[in-house]
């Protein structure tokens, strides 16, 4: 039974947190699954204390607007709104509404919040602190392919904050390596096919994904297949790739900022203001390898790269 503090100890009213999906009600997501689980730890039962009301943008960022006005016309006591483009729009359109993020690397700077102690205002959440980790994911990429030289950065147009911010940190690293970078876009299934013809055609020896929902969630198993069709090794941001057969992973431990996405909204329910609530960065970071996937490249991985992996498939 939950405790009187913060909460009603007798016939809580419920209360309504709404997640902004970026993705269609089909496509499975573990973040969405563990922040809820969360909550329950908590102390939020559905359907005694709290309701979750969702909506969905089915992959087309068009819809990232609409979604999250069709949320706060339900007048939520928390937005859910977790990576960057739907927090921003949903900051735009609430100053009043309470607002979490949860997979943003830079809130600071793309003004979600006035600082990372202080957020000010009505947004504040976990930041991925991505932009630290580009350096370190392209240099890993240049230990499993030594002497690469033309590297591919594949993005979606569609989600352009997403999409220039990781151009951007990869093109002055690249510049910094003396390495070319190839910017390649793909929205949609039909766009992945010949854009990864176009690495191959162009010469591209590996490449860099980013952190768009869309190619994460709805679009990772053609964006690992695409690029083991034309033996294109690949260093992605989440974990999640090289369990469905991509070559490596070096970030942030997502589903654990789904969670801790969570805690926000819990202290928010329990009477926390966000301007109060300081901007957590994260301390877990993994690396994961495939070498199953390396065995097909005909790729070794060296011994120097295994050894700090937290987890390898074989």
């Amino acid at each position: 039974m939950l405790a009187a503090s913060g909460l009603q100890a007798q016939t809580p009213r419920l209360r309504r947190v709404a997640i902004a999906m970026p993705t269609a009600p089909d496509v499975p997501n573990d973040g969405i699954k563990a922040f809820r689980r969360q909550l329950t730890e908590l102390g939020w039962v559905e359907g005694r204390n709290i309701e979750y009301v969702f909506a969905y943008a089915n992959g087309d960022a068009s819809r990232y607007e609409p979604v999250i006005a069709e949320l706060l016309a339900q007048k939520p006591d928390v937005l859910y709104a977790y990576f960057g483009a739907m927090a921003l729009i949903a900051k735009r359109l609430t100053q009043e509404v309470p607002i979490v993020f949860a997979i943003v690397s830079n809130p600071e700077e793309i003004g979600l919040v006035a600082s990372l102690a202080r957020p000010g205002g009505n947004v504040t959440g976990a930041s991925t602190r991505a932009i630290e980790l580009d350096g370190k994911r392209f240099e890993l990429l240049r230990e499993i392919v030594p002497g690469i030289k033309r590297v591919a950065v594949l993005v979606n147009p569609d989600v352009p904050e997403v999409a220039k911010r990781f151009v951007d940190s990869y093109g002055k690293i690249a510049t910094k390596l003396r390495v070319q970078l190839l910017t390649v876009e793909a929205r949609s299934m039909e766009e992945l096919g010949p854009a990864f013809d176009r690495m191959a055609r162009e010469g591209v020896q590996g490449m860099l994904g980013t952190a768009d929902p869309t190619h994460l969630l709805r679009l990772r198993a053609p964006v690992v297949s695409n690029a083991a069709r034309v033996g294109l090794p690949a260093m992605y941001v989440d974990e999640r790739y090289v369990e469905a057969g991509g070559l490596i992973s070096y970030g942030t431990d997502n589903i654990e900022q789904y969670r801790r996405g969570a805690n926000y909204v819990d202290k928010i329910l329990r009477g926390a203001k966000p301007a109060d609530l300081p901007v957590e960065e994260p301390t877990n970071f993994r690396m994961a390898v495939n070498l199953k996937a390396a065995k097909a490249l005909k790729i070794t991985i060296p011994q120097s790269v295994l050894v700090r992996a937290d987890r390898v498939i074989e």
